[in-house]
């Protein structure tokens, strides 16, 4: 495996830095289930279909690991939220059901809260937590590029 330091700088481009840094963080993790996998695939099937929001969503996963993750007990389930969270049904359906948490906030993001009722009673203030961040975030980027 290499590391972004093995390339100059200059030569990276920003976002194809995060979709490194996405890529090398995903490969890494331990995780439950097939997570990894299924996260890996997801990446594959952006970048073959939809180049454009791949790149919004690294830049976002990227960008809420540096914003919070002091934030939450653990970043993955942070990382993994964000990695999804521009995700359309669809792909939530192929890709997260079999992870119920993440599959609950991806659907949270986009207003439906279906899935919270997949989610033990322990976990979903996990959920709206992580759902409440992501589009706090979300929304500053927003305002910002205004």
């Amino acid at each position: 495996m290499f590391s972004l330091l093995d390339f100059p700088a200059d030569v990276i481009d920003p976002d194809q830095k995060d979709l490194m840094a996405v890529r090398r963080v995903n490969d890494r993790w331990i995780v439950r289930g097939l997570l990894r996998e299924h996260a890996a695939d997801y990446i594959d099937h952006l970048e073959k279909t939809d180049p454009e929001r791949l790149k919004r969503t690294c830049n976002l996963v990227m960008g809420l690991i540096r914003h919070h993750r002091q934030e939450v007990e653990d970043p993955k389930a942070l990382f993994y939220a964000g990695l999804f969270s521009l995700a359309t049904e669809q792909e939530i359906e192929t890709y997260l059901s079999d992870h119920y948490l993440t599959g609950a906030v991806s659907s949270l993001l986009q207003g439906n809260h279906d899935k919270m009722a997949t989610l033990p009673n322990s976990a979903r203030p996990l959920a709206q937590m992580l759902a409440r961040k992501i589009g706090e975030y979300m929304q500053r980027q927003r305002n910002a590029k205004c």
